[in-house]
């Protein structure tokens, strides 16, 4: 079953006027003698009547819409079932790694608690306490290499050539495609590819994000920025990099081009298109496209570009929502027990179909 929803001109802002109306309203209920009581039936008639004058209008029904959402779309599938298009979605749970094929067709892909796509679709790298691994698409290992602490791999380059950058005992480290050169590269908490490079690399390290040169190991340029994941826009013009709370997008020569608040971030596989996760609300490029209550998780987008997946923890459910255009959502529940975790699983990208 689908949701489908028109974002209504102003809507935001009535939405937010109203909860000021409702919150007013149940400020004034403050507690009173006994004898008094019977002006509670007053105030509980006035909070009614609020809220039934804010249903009354399109606005006011996108309100009332929110409440409903509380709990999650009501619409939502039971499971994942399918994906709204073509490609494999990566998902990490509590019980390990997961690949979930269009038809919704799941494959469990080993105990790592991190995975990321390489660059056509072909492999996954995938990362656990001491050891990073490149797999099939189907979970068997194409090669694997025992390191310390092995975290946050990222993997780039060509479809002839790749390279994947991770993190072992608080340096970065550069390892080839088919697992050979492996070596240190620089102190640091993530990387990033620039977009068909494996040269250059994003490091964010305790003085903030540079640009490396790999071969040569010579910094290009040094900003002070602090950040704890970084993502390059498919066209190599912007890098985001993300914090606790706070993220920034910078220029190719590290100039911080906008900052803000934000929980989560992914540019879009073409372009760069920016979804941010600002708590209980998903942004595209500054344009409100899906609301909830709580706040949200992960943030992917579709390799066609054309939807964005949304993890909402507090609803336990997967939230597919369309990138750009009419508002159109799809969403699955109970996605805990169908990865086998206590928690909401974690989105790690969404692959293309590997190319013949």
């Amino acid at each position: 079953m689908r949701f489908d929803r028109i974002e209504v001109p102003g809507e935001h802002e009535a939405r937010e006027r109203a909860w000021d109306v409702v919150r007013a309203a149940y400020a004034e209920r403050e507690p009173v003698p006994r004898p008094r009581r019977r002006l509670a039936p007053a105030v509980v008639l006035g909070l009614a009547v609020a809220l039934t004058a804010v249903a009354l209008s399109p606005p006011g029904r996108a309100v009332v819409d929110s409440v409903r959402k509380a709990i999650g779309i009501e619409s939502a599938e039971e499971a994942l079932f399918s994906l709204p298009v073509p490609g494999r979605l990566l998902v990490v749970s509590d019980s390990g790694a997961w690949a979930v094929a269009n038809d919704g067709s799941i494959r469990r892909l080993g105990d790592y608690r991190e995975i990321r796509c390489s660059p056509f679709g072909r492999f996954v790298a995938a990362a656990r306490a001491n050891e990073l691994a490149a797999l099939e698409p189907d979970g068997d290992v194409h090669w694997k290499l025992s390191r310390p602490g092995v975290r946050a791999p990222e993997w780039g380059g060509t479809l002839t050539d790749t390279r994947i950058a991770y993190v072992s005992r608080g340096r970065v480290r550069v390892v080839a495609g088919d697992g050979t050169g492996d070596h240190a590269l620089a102190p640091g908490r993530a990387a990033a590819w620039v977009p068909g490079s494996v040269r250059l690399l994003a490091v964010a390290g305790t003085s903030g994000v540079s640009l490396v040169d790999v071969e040569t190991s010579e910094t290009r340029w040094t900003t002070p920025v602090r950040a704890a994941t970084l993502a390059w826009s498919a066209d190599g013009t912007r890098l985001l990099a993300l914090g606790v709370g706070r993220y920034a997008v910078l220029s190719p020569m590290g100039k911080v081009l906008t900052e803000g608040r934000a929980s989560a971030g992914a540019f879009a596989p073409r372009g760069h298109a920016l979804a941010l996760i600002r708590g209980d609300r998903l942004e595209v490029d500054g344009r409100l496209r899906f609301r909830g209550t709580g706040a949200f998780g992960d943030v992917t987008w579709s390799p066609d570009g054309g939807w964005i997946a949304v993890a909402w923890p507090e609803a336990d459910q997967l939230v597919f929502v369309r990138a750009a255009g009419r508002r159109k959502i799809e969403a699955s529940a109970n996605v805990a027990d169908q990865f086998e975790s206590t928690s909401t699983p974690r989105l790690a990208g969404w692959c293309p179909l590997p190319q013949p």
